[in-house]
């Protein structure tokens, strides 16, 4: 037993001294062992993502890769401080990037980040925008809103979020109305609504203003930008003050994107209200039916299993349209009604591509089929993990990652372990970061 273990602890750190080492080779042999023998779990397959995902970003060839890294690691940076607090000492870009990560996660001092307030590159100068949410940081913010980079603008309206000043109010609305950056005029919204919270009366007074301006920002914008519209009427203190009222008018009198994404505020809404959840229920369910194939995809990703949704998922699981057969039985696994019959209709379509390089009637064909594996992989099917796993091996590198997640979603992420050594380095970035998530749970 002694030398059993002994052997065990060899191959975990041949594996590991690999992926720090950055040897894709060794790493990629070291996997296979330890898969062929099964002894590789999802604790340590977490442990060999780190060291991939700081070797990765660590030995990132220029500041366009060290980026491309940083993003592709943005939902498990906690776990990667070390990798980002090195990088950060480097003055580029990818550096601005890794201090403002961790001002953003809490690991960088507010202090330390305001020190770049006069920085004369505007990637330093907007971690330091984030910071200025204090009283006497009013003329600075009011100013970077303005600020010829959308990095800056973006920052500083995100420190507007906290600093419960009215003043900001007005400026945040025109970045709403005509920031050419869709995520900003969102983040102006959502940042409008959180002053707004802190006001008190004189709060509810300017949200009754806000609700009637918008409606005008609603008539004249395109489909973003009446969802933005629709998000902000329903955030509080907007929706008790003229909010509620104008989404009631915009699920009744409209249609398409704008409409369903007002009807999707209104289902998600902690804000219970009988009447209006039944016009946006009653909206998503015609769209469901009747709507344009793109409209009838946003509105079965709203739907609920109630009443007249459900209603009209049971009939678009039995379309013409395959594009809307796979989300409508998908929903449906969540049904005890229509679980069963949803998984046959999944595992039917699921199994038109299951044998790797066999060819489909087409490429909507192929897509489908994974669209409906990853569909019971979501809901706990371990017996599409074969077909999954043969995705690893794919040619196009979403594929392969769509397959890390659903292994992931079955609670098998580490047998995506093998793309820990792709020869993309984007793939073993991505990966490694789904591994670490994953290691989470």
């Amino acid at each position: 037993m002694a030398m059993l273990l002994a052997a065990l602890a060899a191959c975990s750190s041949n594996a590991l001294r690999a992926a720090e080492a950055g040897d894709e080779a060794k790493l990629r042999a070291a996997i296979a062992e330890k898969h062929a023998k099964g002894r590789l779990g999802n604790a340590e397959a977490s442990d060999l993502s780190r060291a991939v995902a700081e070797r990765e970003i660590e030995s990132a060839k220029d500041e366009a890769a060290a980026l491309a890294r940083l993003g592709e690691t943005r939902g498990c940076a906690l776990e990667l401080d070390d990798a980002l607090e090195a990088r950060m000492k480097k003055r580029d870009g990818a550096g601005a990037e890794a201090a403002l990560e961790r001002l953003e996660d809490g690991k960088l001092s507010e202090r330390s980040a305001r020190a770049w307030r006069d920085d004369p590159d505007d990637r330093w100068r907007a971690v330091a925008a984030r910071t200025l949410h204090r009283e006497e940081d009013r003329a600075r913010r009011h100013a970077a809103f303005l600020d010829p980079s959308p990095r800056v603008r973006r920052s500083a309206v995100r420190a507007a979020a906290f600093s419960n000043d009215a003043s900001d109010l007005d400026l945040l609305f025109e970045t709403a109305r005509v920031d050419p950056e869709l995520v900003l005029r969102n983040e102006a919204l959502r940042s409008t609504s959180a002053i707004l919270r802190g006001l008190g009366d004189e709060g509810r007074a300017k949200a009754a203003d806000l609700a009637i301006r918008l409606r005008d920002v609603w008539t004249a914008g395109d489909d973003a930008t009446k969802e933005d519209v629709a998000v902000a009427w329903g955030l509080s203190p907007v929706f008790e003050n003229g909010g509620r009222e104008a989404l009631r008018v915009a699920i009744a009198s409209s249609r398409g994107p704008g409409a369903i994404a007002a009807a999707g505020v209104v289902l998600r809404s902690a804000q219970k209200d009988a009447e209006l959840t039944t016009s946006a229920s009653s909206l998503v369910a015609r769209t469901i039916t009747d709507g344009s194939r793109r409209d009838r995809l946003h509105a079965l990703s709203l739907s609920r299993l109630e009443g007249a949704m459900l209603d009209a998922l049971r009939s678009a699981a039995k379309d013409d349209d395959l594009d809307v057969r796979v989300p409508a039985p998908a929903t449906l696994l969540g049904s005890k009604q229509d679980r069963d019959a949803a998984k046959r209709e999944l595992y039917a379509i699921a199994g038109s591509g299951a044998r790797r390089g066999a060819p489909a009637d087409d490429r909507r064909t192929e897509t489908r089929a994974l669209q409906a594996r990853h569909a019971l992989a979501a809901a706990g099917e371990l017996r599409v993990q074969g077909w999954i796993e043969e995705d690893l091996a794919a040619p196009e590198p979403q594929r392969k990652l769509a397959a890390a997640f659903a292994l992931a979603a079955l609670g098998r992420s580490a047998r995506a372990a093998p793309l820990l050594a792709d020869t993309d380095p984007s793939v073993r970035t991505r990966a490694a970061c789904t591994m670490i998530s994953a290691g989470r749970r």
